[in-house]
């Protein structure tokens, strides 16, 4: 229990201190009652007393003011006078808060195994990774409640260079680009059509445009829920080359190097992404300039608290955008149109599955894929409509394109 008085004493000698780490007190879910009630304490009397530290005796007044008659009295005084008694640095804050989610993690941890090693339980160790990607998330990243929000200083001129004359990477398709400008980083997007439309085609070609444009060590990361990787690794290659599968088929190591060439390194494609923890571990491991999620709605996030429908829907996307900001990446969620977007030409937003209010307002952009199945004229013609858009010019648009399934090419008609 050392490194959490320890803690505690530094807290007490200074507010600035306490105010810049008690987030991550506030995510160690397994701390020892009587510790958080201390800290939680400390916090308390900062908010009630513009001080800029605490002594001993005002915190052991502060407290026989807040519990009078609490039965662990003895105990929170003595742990209080332990605290004080130690020799601390605010130089070494930094290492006793890693020490100390080290240490909660770790018990976390073997909590879960005990019962395994009892023979009580099985199919634990596989979440034992979440546990450790959080321990190793939190001393990189501070908890949402450390960062400090900061209003935005930039100059006309630099806003000029950034919003307006920073096209960002063009997509595929003309269109596109001039309606809601080519992808950037921290935004948000969603591209939905009816089942078997081409959505995940119209993905691949976007990716087969911006891999030719990355430098250095920017990349794209393709997460997929649906198909094996594989099969959506030739299926980019396709587009890239727009080719089909046979004449792919005559020459691989031709097509291979083809493919490098236009990019096929910088794209890396997974499969059976279901979960946030995966999705966070992706964009740790990889920093991708953009990112695809497909199926953006089927990702699980937070699986503590049960939640379906709109209000999932709605912290979900909500999660998204801030993974966007937070990461400094471009993110393109693919998602299925309801049912009643089949054999429609013009989708709107309310034809995003599940959707309701729920996504819409967390994107900068949604891009309506339409297809007419019942006319065998417009078999290979799709109705791309954008019917969301806060980039650029702000307006949405309507266009038709011809697509060639087989070479996964897209030509405005």
């Amino acid at each position: 229990m050392s490194v959490e008085l320890s803690i505690l004493k530094l807290f007490c000698e200074s507010r600035e201190i306490e105010s810049t780490h008690f987030g991550y007190i506030k995510v160690v879910s397994n701390m020892e009652r009587e510790i958080k009630l201390l800290f939680n304490l400390i916090n308390s009397y900062y908010k009630d007393y513009e001080v800029n530290s605490i002594s001993k005796d005002d915190l052991i007044s502060y407290y026989e003011i807040k519990y009078p008659k609490a039965k662990e009295r003895n105990m929170h005084l003595e742990l209080i006078k332990s605290a004080f008694a130690l020799e601390v640095s605010s130089d070494l804050v930094k290492i006793s808060l890693d020490q100390l989610l080290e240490k909660h993690t770790a018990t976390t941890i073997v909590n879960k195994l005990i019962p395994v090693m009892e023979g009580e339980k099985y199919e634990v160790l596989e979440t034992i990774r979440s546990d450790i990607d959080s321990f190793i998330d939190l001393l990189h990243n501070p908890p949402d409640s450390l960062v400090v929000p900061e209003p935005c200083r930039l100059t006309t001129q630099e806003l000029i260079e950034q919003e307006i004359m920073d096209d960002g990477i063009p997509w595929h398709i003309r269109s596109v680009t001039n309606i809601v400008n080519g992808i950037r980083r921290k935004t948000l997007g969603l591209i939905y059509a009816f089942v078997d439309s081409g959505k995940t085609s119209f993905a691949f070609g976007a990716c087969s445009a911006f891999a030719q444009h990355l430098v250095g060590d920017q990349n794209i990361c393709y997460a997929g829920n649906e198909e094996d990787a594989p099969r959506m690794r030739l299926r980019f290659i396709q587009a890239l080359l727009n080719k089909t599968r046979s004449q792919i088929a005559c020459d691989g190591d031709e097509a291979d190097r083809m493919a490098i060439d236009r990019g096929l390194n910088r794209v890396n494609i997974f499969d059976s992404i279901t979960t946030g923890e995966q999705i966070q571990y992706i964009i740790k491991e990889y920093q991708p300039t953009i990112l695809f999620i497909d199926q953006a709605t089927d990702v699980e996030i937070d699986t503590r608290r049960k939640r379906e429908g709109v209000d999932y829907l709605k912290a979900l996307f909500k999660w998204y955008r801030r993974l966007a900001n937070k990461h400094d990446c471009a993110i393109v969620g693919v998602s299925q149109g309801v049912g009643l977007a089949e054999n429609t030409q013009w989708l709107k937003l309310s034809d995003i599955y599940g959707s309701r209010v729920a996504i819409q307002g967390a994107l900068d952009y949604a891009i309506g894929i339409g297809r007419k199945i019942d006319d065998p004229v417009s078999e290979d013609l799709r109705f791309i409509n954008i019917p969301k858009n806060k980039l650029h010019d702000g307006e949405g648009g309507k266009f038709v394109v011809n697509f060639q399934r087989q070479i996964c090419k897209w030509e405005e008609v």
